[in-house]
């Protein structure tokens, strides 16, 4: 996705649009996030609390720590 700026291509402001396009969907509620787990502060409780998550197949979207 980042290939454009990384290399200062031609159509960098390919990316600018794209950027933006997906922004008004998010903001039109059209298209969202997939994390819907918040599993707070990365310690290695929390860490291995999100991996039991993962692991047990009942996990839906994306598990996150902070």
């Amino acid at each position: 996705m980042f290939t454009r700026s990384l290399f200062e291509t031609h159509d960098m402001i390919e990316q600018h649009r794209l950027l933006s396009r997906v922004a008004d969907l998010i903001d039109e509620g059209r298209i969202w996030t997939t994390a819907n787990h918040e599993g707070g502060a990365m310690t290695p409780d929390s860490l291995r609390a999100a991996h039991r998550l993962q692991e047990s197949g009942a996990a839906i979207g994306k598990t996150s720590l902070t």
